[in-house]
């Protein structure tokens, strides 16, 4: 075969940074059995516990002996030591020679002999056997080419009894090159996808103890298609650097999502505000700081020019659903007056509903409004709302006032509608209050004032208790400067391929649950609503902490399944939203979620009944042990979608250089002198 052929071959620069430790001398479909030499696994700089190892019978090094039908190699993982044929007799060496390096050889007599000298206790021959021992490796697959390009296939095609296989210790660019097409997906229908290798999340690291690895340049990359429209778990106990891989994949995605051009919107739900803050456990940074153009928070605080504020304009027709819910929510006062109030509906049905029940909801609404003008609240500069009435209930208003035609139907509305602002909509209802007798009597086709709307005006005028005052805590979640509806802005935020951080740091328990489910109903319906019609939706990836509340087999089993969370849950990858969850305990994760989860990457869980759940997924027993042993900050277990393997990973540090990377990523794409 000629040296042309030979150099053609992609396995052979991947062979060419190994370094041999042995070779193959007893192999099966599934495992093989490694004799080396501790030589070899010095020179190696070791050959730890899962320990990645190329296994391969061509001849890379000699075109003569090269031949092309055994141009692959077989990708090993180190599972621990193997016996050898002669290990009793190994052994029994070894022990004799441990003794004696201790105590020496008495029955040698001479001021020459150091006791421990291995040159004085054993000859050479003696001293080369006993270093030789076996080790058990599993096989992962087959790496080959095909086409031109390099391929990876989950088994082997046979096994051989022969000694023919040479095995070798992947150095860090060899494990990168190998994981670029390991852990990248390839369609054969996208010409895109034969130029793309995915964003770094950290590189391999196999043990806790690490001082002859230099494994920094074994990359360990992430594919944007796994990401978009699949779920992805992040599992381990509390400071073992949960918060600093979810937020190292958000970087990374949004990286890789420049890079390749998708756009993918990012939301994040931050309870504690170590996403949208600065802090020290960062380098004094934060993911907010990527790029001012490229992410987005919302937050309660209203004082700083670059954050959006979660206020709700409690004026504004298309928030009164959300408005009135966080009002009967924040409304925890024990009595019976206030309990009607809550009771009230100021809604009404849809437009296909009765005209009749909308004008009595209208009407309600026109009250409570008129309530929280009473409690302080300010209306936008040129307010109006409409008030459904008829000509004998605003002839008797018209009186009692004293001027006549004050109150009149308005122009271009509803029969019946008058459009009034703040004052006059204040002076209406006291009227109306303060003189029910005559405006139902007036009024002769029943009450006009209906049991709802009285509930309203009893709190309006203060007619029990604090009446009014019990909504003025509210005003701290009011603001009339907002652009719109909360939802609706993080929505188109998150379809320009923005990350939008929603800061709930200084937001109620109830406030804050409400908001992002809110957000997320929103969402969903928006997305939904795309699908329907016929067009694809956007690539939408959602963050959620403590994720055995939501998605607990509990709270899936008795939630409707209108619920935001079933809903991302069952529905959300069909309409292209990801999800990307964290929480500390495996089994507080519903099965059938776990089962859907695409990507999975795990840190450090202390019990043995949490990493036996974790067993029943992928091969993750292999690495039951390390899960539970290792405490090392970062150091997980990773397996992806597009990944054919788990691969220990020590994810990289969130820190002032990483978000320097990204923000000058999205500067040479999108800036001025480098956009595209």
């Amino acid at each position: 075969m000629s040296e042309l052929a030979l150099n053609d071959q992609d396995i052979k620069p991947i062979i060419e940074g190994s370094q041999l430790i042995g070779g193959v001398y007893y192999m099966q479909y599934d495992t093989c059995t490694i004799v080396s030499n501790d030589r070899w696994k010095d020179e190696a700089d070791g050959v730890p516990r899962h320990c990645y190892l190329l296994a391969t019978a061509a001849d890379w090094e000699d075109p003569n002996n090269f031949n092309e039908e055994d141009a692959y190699a077989m990708l090993l993982r180190a599972k621990g030591p193997a016996k050898l044929p002669a290990e009793d007799d190994l052994m029994k060496v070894r022990e004799e020679a441990m003794r004696k390096k201790i105590t020496g050889d008495s029955s040698i007599e001479s001021d020459r002999v150091v006791p421990g000298s291995s040159e004085d206790i054993m000859d050479v021959l003696t001293r080369d056997r006993i270093q030789f021992s076996g080790i058990d490796a599993k096989i992962l697959g087959t790496i080959y080419q095909e086409d031109n390009e390099l391929q990876f296939g989950s088994d082997v095609e046979t096994f051989y009894s022969s000694a023919r296989y040479k095995v070798y210790k992947p150095g860090p660019e060899a494990l990168a090159r190998i994981f670029s097409e390991v852990q990248i997906g390839r369609d054969d229908e996208d010409e895109d996808d034969v130029d793309r290798e995915g964003i770094r999340l950290g590189r391999v690291r196999y043990t806790s103890t690490e001082r002859r690895s230099n494994l920094e340049g074994a990359t360990v990359p992430i594919d944007i298609k796994d990401i978009i429209g699949n779920k992805t778990a992040l599992f381990g106990m509390t400071r073992t650097g949960k918060s600093n891989s979810m937020k190292v994949f958000a970087t990374a995605s949004f990286m890789e999502a420049v890079e390749t051009g998708e756009t993918l919107g990012q939301l994040l739900f931050d309870p504690t505000g170590e996403y949208a803050n600065v802090n020290t456990q960062d380098d004094e940074t934060a993911l907010a700081d990527i790029h001012d153009d490229a992410v987005t928070v919302y937050s309660w605080a209203n004082d700083d020019d670059n954050v959006e504020s979660l206020e709700m304009n409690f004026f504004d027709y298309e928030q009164i659903e959300e408005v009135w819910q966080t009002t009967r929510t924040l409304l925890t006062q024990d009595a019976t007056y206030i309990d009607s109030f809550k009771s009230a509906d100021v809604i009404g049905p849809g437009e296909d509903g009765d005209w009749g029940d909308r004008n009595t909801a209208v009407r309600c609404r026109s009250a409570f409004y008129a309530t929280l003008i009473q409690a302080g609240f300010r209306p936008p500069q040129g307010w109006t709302t409409p008030i459904p009435t008829n000509q004998a209930v605003r002839d008797e208003v018209n009186n009692i006032y004293g001027e006549d035609d004050y109150f009149e139907e308005s122009d271009g509305g509803a029969p019946g509608w008058m459009f009034v602002d703040a004052d006059d909509l204040v002076t209406f209802w006291e009227i109306v209050a303060n003189n029910r007798g005559d405006i139902n009597a007036a009024n002769n086709g029943g009450d006009w004032i209906d049991n709802d709307l009285d509930a309203i005006l009893v709190v309006f005028n203060q007619e029990r208790g604090a009446g009014y005052r019990h909504l003025q805590p509210l005003q701290r979640f009011h603001g009339t400067g907002a652009a719109g509806y909360y939802p609706r802005r993080i929505f188109e935020s998150l379809i320009e391929g923005d990350i939008v951080i929603v800061d709930l740091t200084t937001g109620t328990d109830e406030i804050n649950q409400r908001i992002s489910k809110n957000i997320i109903d929103y969402i969903v319906n928006q997305q939904v609503g795309i699908f329907t019609d016929g067009d694809d939706p956007h690539n939408i990836q959602i963050y959620v902490e403590e994720a055995h509340r939501l998605f607990g087999s509990d709270h899936l089993d008795e939630a409707e399944d209108s619920d935001p969370y079933v809903r991302l849950a069952k529905e959300a990858a069909k309409y292209n939203i990801g999800l990307v969850y964290a929480t500390q305990e495996v089994s507080g994760v519903d099965d059938r979620v776990l089962a859907n989860t695409a990507n999975w990457i795990v840190t450090h869980l202390n019990s043995k009944n949490e990493t036996r759940e974790l067993s029943n997924y992928y091969n993750f027993e292999a690495f039951e042990r390390q899960t539970r042993e290792a405490e090392d900050k970062g150091f997980a277990r990773v397996k992806t979608r597009s990944g054919e393997f788990i691969i220990p990973t020590q994810i990289d540090l969130f820190d002032t250089d990483l978000i320097n990377q990204a923000g000058q990523l999205y500067e040479n794409y999108h800036g001025d002198d480098g956009g595209e």
